[in-house]
């Protein structure tokens, strides 16, 4: 009776775990996007080392000053966001975000984030510790810090890596309150 009941518990299993797969080989799309990461990073920043996560940055020279921004700092910044895809030609990216008129040069409204909150992509928050108040950085997000295998909609796919140009418009530190009132 045991060994009978162990096995009816083992085929239920099998048979949820089968019956909850969609079919869809996320091992091979998370492979597909490294090696397209891969090669866009030969062609677009050969040598670049990523992190310890595996987010890769490229501060402009001659922006930014002051202390490197911290968790628990707010930011304002600009940004474009693209998907990096697979075409005939190699990796390309598309534009699936912006912040008003920031590529035509314009500065309307600042998009605020507050560095380790959770409040926006892993990436982003963690390419900012990178930065100083007046950067600007590109950066190269992987899907494990973006949106992983479920996307954003419509605009990032599954295991799809962004890339970001970013503009630090204004840091608000974060108060310890480690500091002596006067």
């Amino acid at each position: 009776m045991k060994k009978t009941f162990s096995n009816i518990l083992l085929v239920v299993t099998a048979f949820a775990f089968f019956a909850c797969s969609d079919g869809i080989d996320y091992q091979k799309m998370r492979e597909a996007e490294l090696d397209l990461l891969d090669e866009y990073l030969a062609i677009a920043h050969p040598g670049a080392e990523a992190t310890p996560s595996g987010l890769y940055y490229f501060n402009e020279p001659g922006y930014g000053e002051g202390d490197t921004i911290k968790v628990g700092d707010q930011v304002q910044l600009f940004y474009a966001t693209w998907a990096l895809e697979d075409t005939d030609e190699g990796p390309d990216s598309t534009l699936v975000d912006e912040t008003s008129g920031f590529l035509d040069g314009h500065r309307y409204e600042p998009y605020l984030v507050t560095v380790g909150s959770g409040g926006s992509i892993t990436g982003l928050e963690e390419g900012l510790t990178y930065m100083q108040p007046g950067t600007r950085s590109r950066l190269v997000i992987n899907s494990e810090l973006a949106y992983g295998q479920s996307g954003s909609g419509y605009t990032v796919g599954a295991f799809q890596t962004v890339l970001m140009e970013v503009e630090i418009y204004k840091v608000i530190p974060y108060n310890t309150g480690s500091e002596e009132e006067e």
